[in-house]
């Protein structure tokens, strides 16, 4: 017996997601810019954290050349000091989120590169104070308005490098890696509340971040050539490929994806 078709409803492309409330991290940066302009352009109302002012300064103008002035709101704060990022998350729990928080994307992130024998503490403990304490924190302040929703969804950007191994990377491989199990468990205990907690590892991206790391090396023509190489594609990625998949996951299109771990890579993790 033949199963009977279900009908499925047209859905507006992109995803829409007008109306919702989102907080994003890292938005004066590549990835973290894409996204909050890709949750814009889509109709939800961003508030990006971020340490460098000039930053979000740009992208707030860009936003507002685009969109209805007031998308995106900018918030000037080092969410790698603990106390700096309590106070932000208060204020913004009593005021523009204290009705609830749809969106949480935690793309902030910073890389270092040294060799394993060389990597001390100073050095773990600035990668995980960002990469990692910092959206633990940032999301167990939120659970409450997150779990206020109804229909919430916490992405975090991890790496590639979370799922492969690379030199030189020990310490920023560790906070990424964390990252991930914490996406896992957290899917688990937030899933049974209504939040959905997923995970996106870049590859290899065009950004100031991984043009720094090229800067770095005795032939940064040779690295770039060299990282393209790894990645069946043959090109860099680019910030908005990451922030689509973040928008994706955010809408009600990816309503049962929960735990789960997205590389969007070029194939590099699967070479």
């Amino acid at each position: 017996m033949s199963e009977q078709v279900q009908p499925i409803a047209a859905q507006a492309v992109p995803p829409s997601l007008q109306g919702r409330r989102a907080l994003v991290t890292g938005t004066a940066g590549g990835i973290g810019g894409a996204i909050a302009q890709a949750l814009v352009a889509r109709g939800a109302w961003v508030h990006g954290l971020d340490r460098d002012g000039q930053g979000q300064a740009r992208l707030r103008a860009t936003i507002d050349v685009l969109h209805p002035p007031g998308r995106f709101l900018p918030y000037q704060v080092d969410i790698a000091d603990p106390l700096a990022l309590d106070g932000m998350l208060a204020e913004l729990a009593g005021t523009v989120l204290a009705e609830g928080c749809d969106i949480l994307v935690n793309a902030a992130g910073i890389s270092r590169t040294r060799k394993f024998e060389e990597s001390d503490d100073a050095l773990l403990d600035s990668l995980f104070a960002v990469n990692f304490r910092a959206a633990f924190r940032i999301t167990r302040a939120l659970v409450p308005m997150l779990k206020n929703s109804g229909r919430a969804s916490v992405i975090n950007v991890a790496s590639e490098l979370a799922l492969i191994g690379q030199p030189l990377y020990s310490a920023y491989s560790a906070s990424k890696g964390a990252m991930l199990s914490w996406t896992r468990a957290l899917a688990v205990e937030l899933g049974r509340c209504g939040v959905r907690v997923n995970a996106v590892c870049p590859g290899p991206v065009d950004t100031a971040m991984l043009a720094a790391e090229f800067e770095a090396t005795e032939s940064p023509v040779s690295a770039r050539k060299a990282e393209i190489a790894t990645v069946p594609l043959g090109h860099l990625g680019a910030p908005a490929d990451i922030a689509s998949v973040v928008a994706f996951l955010a809408s009600d299109e990816a309503g049962f994806v929960n735990g789960a771990v997205w590389p969007v890579d070029g194939g590099k993790t699967a070479a």
